[in-house]
């Protein structure tokens, strides 16, 4: 389609060149020919009288116009793909979409393994992209290129929807043939050693980590990993301690040889909710997978009571 002479198709194209920074990456994405997308951005320089994007190293590089010309494309990419094209119509049963999912480690092994196991089963040709909460999933979360977005208030986006999926509360775990193996007090726990997760390239801490910043605790951190999931294998076979939600400590607890126990100090109160843009309110599909993961939220929840989990 040709609009005052520019096929309008040539903005997908500028759309996935911008967020890649690469024509081979982007004729990945689009499941184009690199040539094919090459051509696309010869065709834009064309029209725009700008090189648009530049190759500096490695990376290609937007100019000044590319810069002004990427909110105004993406807005009319969004507006044709969720007010125009998109159908009020889903049936999971025989849908063969792709959801992405932005989520963390804890968020994954608490919850969405479980949710997925069940999609599974009543939607089989649905498939799956989960990737971390960082600078670049949220990039794309805010172009509306995320599904849904599981996140924690502090790190959460204003001027998008959002529910409460579940809550918990921290613990702190230890090697159960250790030394702290059959409790922690409030200063055996300030003057322990700590291994400690952070998240992404730029190293963003937890929510626990907020809250003890905050409260002014210092903790004696001997160790980072990437990660929640790798905390396990950081204490194991050491006196090392770690703070994690109570929920991922005791599914954990089960796997390794942990022991976990409650706080001696004041922890924070953690509620995990879902982002969706604004532009999906009517997605038929988002909101059969947000009542999914809310079945399995209120699923989980009614686990704990089971087992006397005090939150």
């Amino acid at each position: 389609m040709r609009f005052e002479g520019l096929d309008l198709n040539l903005l997908v194209a500028f759309d996935m060149l911008l967020e890649c920074r690469s024509t081979t990456e982007a004729a990945r994405r689009l499941n184009m020919s690199q040539p094919t997308v090459s051509s696309a951005l010869g065709r834009l320089r064309d029209y725009f009288g700008d090189d648009l994007l530049v190759n500096v190293g490695r990376e290609m590089v937007p100019t000044p116009l590319a810069e002004e010309l990427a909110p105004a494309v993406t807005e009319m990419l969004n507006i044709a793909r969720f007010r125009i094209v998109q159908s009020d119509e889903f049936d999971a049963a025989t849908s063969r979409r792709k959801f992405r999912l932005l989520a963390s480690d804890y968020v994954f092994d608490v919850l969405l393994a479980k949710m997925l196991v069940k999609a599974a089963r009543i939607a089989p040709g649905i498939m799956f992209e989960i990737s971390p909460v960082g600078p670049l999933g949220t990039r794309l979360f805010q172009k509306g290129d995320i599904d849904l977005m599981i996140t924690v208030p502090p790190f959460s986006l204003v001027g998008f929807p959002s529910e409460l999926l579940f809550a918990d509360i921290d613990a702190v775990i230890c090697w159960k043939h250790g030394r702290h193996a059959q409790g922690i007090d409030k200063d055996t726990f300030l003057s322990a050693e700590f291994a400690v997760p952070v998240f992404g390239e730029e190293r963003r801490p937890s929510i626990s980590a907020l809250h003890f910043a905050e409260a002014g605790l210092v903790l004696n951190t001997t160790l980072h990993v990437p990660g929640f999931s790798a905390l396990p294998g950081a204490i194991c076979g050491t006196d090392r301690l770690a703070v994690m939600h109570w929920r991922h400590a005791r599914l954990f607890e089960r796997m390794y040889p942990l022991a976990c126990h409650h706080l001696p100090v004041t922890g924070t109160q953690i509620s995990e909710i879902m982002q969706w843009h604004p532009l999906r309110r009517k997605d038929a599909g988002v909101r059969w997978l947000r009542q999914l993961l809310h079945e399995e939220a209120a699923a989980l929840d009614a686990h704990d009571r089971a087992s006397n989990f005090v939150s």
